[in-house]
């Protein structure tokens, strides 16, 4: 048994079928690559926003390895020429404290000797300066402190207060990582980065072994920079964009962060050798999504060359974040960058709301029209000359609503008009038909009316009726000789 058609959709519902696709073509047309485009965008702005920050701290990061390159420079010439005694107390505390006076960026300028004795001139963040004097006692591995406080505006050597105690933990120089780090590079100048016991936070120090000429090392004797100025430096790039900017190391160590809280490192800790704190280790989320993506994305930040830029979903919230990395040519030091891609596509889907009410307007007032001329210039004349057809295909014709259609001058009036002139001679011809019809049934009728009459005259009962007729008629007359039957009956 053949399967049933299946039913087409109508003229009408056809058209404006159509002119809806057409028109949602179009506005996919005009909305997709927008779409697009504004993502693209978006990218490309947080690229941009990306190099600014690296830019901006690179910059930094590198005024202040230059800062202390020249500092230290300074101090090696000073101790090569033999300009400063650094056994005269009154004359090396005058000099590191000047040497801090003229480099606001530092925060130590120091000494450690061989002995494990430490002097060392120390800016805080209140801007006060301090002289430590730090005493190792061998035999008893004590160590006796003594510090000087100075006015940040004062130049000469009168301390505001004094302060003398026994360190806990003891400080021995030859212990502490930048006197390590400079023994292991005695020619050239070393860096290190560790945690400052005196603020628990990241520092720099840039250091020197001192070698007398039989090869003895007499010393170490360096700046350090402290860390929490990269920070805040993080904090105003980053004051016009909801993000979080940080520096890590090679081995996710974190160095800065805009989040300063951070990088002081919690209570409980080893107070005698802190560690810097791990970037999984935090409790900023944004950072944890950063040390998250190094994870699932394998990024080895060793090898790190260029920009690399990832897309990372909070499954808590669904909200996508954009998470960059960047060398920053210093050390094995990264910046990065975590930042909302909320905060570009608001604007996006602002414009994205305004632009889908605009199309969804004008989709509906141009599918409004459409289904109206649709409707008006082709399904309803279309449909009258069907009906027309339909009522001719069952006799009657109608040809009346065909004049309004066929006084068009489109393609359907030609339409209208030719069909018009087809069902008038439709029309004459089957009215001919008929007729033809009706002459052959008359022709017929005659025809049959005198072959059955012939038929019943040529049998012998009626030949022997009209005999014995014939003899009655015969015999009502008088007598007389009867006539042939047949002849009889051709007179009759």
């Amino acid at each position: 048994m053949p399967l049933p058609r299946p039913r087409l959709p109508g003229l009408k519902a056809t058209l404006v079928g159509a002119m809806l696709l057409t028109v949602g073509t179009t506005t996919a047309i005009v909305y997709v690559p927008w779409l697009l485009v504004s993502k693209r965008n978006i990218d490309t702005i947080v690229d941009q926003v990306n190099q600014e920050i690296t830019l901006g701290t690179s910059q930094e990061v590198e005024k202040l390895f230059n800062n202390a390159e020249s500092a230290q420079a300074l101090l090696n010439s000073t101790l090569e020429q033999n300009l400063i005694d650094l056994t005269n107390a009154s004359d090396r505390e005058l000099f590191l404290l000047n040497v801090l006076r003229a480099n606001p960026n530092f925060t130590w300028v120091q000494y450690g000797d061989a002995t494990g004795d430490f002097f060392g001139a120390q800016r805080t963040p209140d801007g006060q300066l301090h002289f430590h004097l730090r005493d190792w006692d061998g035999s008893r591995r004590t160590t006796l402190a003594t510090v000087n406080t100075y006015p940040a505006e004062a130049e000469g050597l009168t301390p505001v207060a004094t302060e003398t105690y026994e360190m806990n933990p003891p400080f021995f120089a030859p212990d502490r990582p930048w006197y390590r780090n400079a023994l292991h590079s005695p020619q050239s100048q070393a860096w290190t980065v560790y945690v400052y016991r005196s603020t628990q936070t990241p520092g720099l120090d840039s250091t020197t072994a001192l070698i007398n000429p039989q090869g003895e090392v007499w010393g170490v004797i360096g700046v350090g920079i402290e860390l929490t100025q990269l920070s805040e430096y993080l904090q105003q790039q980053q004051s016009s964009h909801d993000g979080e900017a940080f520096i890590i190391n090679a081995q996710q160590e974190l160095i800065a962060s805009t989040d300063g809280a951070e990088i002081v490192l919690p209570q409980g800790q080893d107070s005698a050798a802190p560690r810097l704190q791990q970037l999984e280790a935090v409790n900023n989320e944004r950072l944890r999504m950063a040390s998250q993506t190094l994870a699932t994305q394998g990024v080895n930040l060793e090898t790190l060359t260029k920009l690399q830029r990832f897309a990372f979903k909070d499954p808590a919230t669904g909200e996508r974040y954009l998470i960059s990395f960047t060398p920053l040519g210093q050390l094995d030091w990264v910046v990065g960058t975590v930042i909302p891609e909320a905060n570009y596509l608001a604007a996006v889907n602002r414009n994205q709301r305004t632009l889908l009410g605009v199309i969804g307007l004008f989709t509906g007032l141009t599918a409004g029209a459409a289904v109206l001329m649709a409707d008006r210039l082709i399904a309803r004349p279309v449909l009258g000359i069907a009906r027309t057809a339909a009522a001719i295909e069952t006799g009657k014709f109608e040809l009346d609503q065909l004049g309004a259609i066929a006084g068009r001058t489109d393609e359907i009036g030609q339409l209208a008009r030719v069909f018009d002139r087809m069902a008038q001679e439709v029309y004459t011809r089957e009215q001919k038909l008929k007729q033809q019809v009706r002459d052959l049934r008359i022709e017929i009728d005659e025809t049959k009316r005198k072959k059955q009459v012939k038929d019943i005259v040529e049998t012998d009962f009626f030949q022997d009726l009209t005999a014995k007729a014939q003899v009655l008629r015969n015999r009502s007359h008088g007598g007389g000789k009867a006539p042939q039957s047949k002849k009889v009956f051709e007179k009759s």
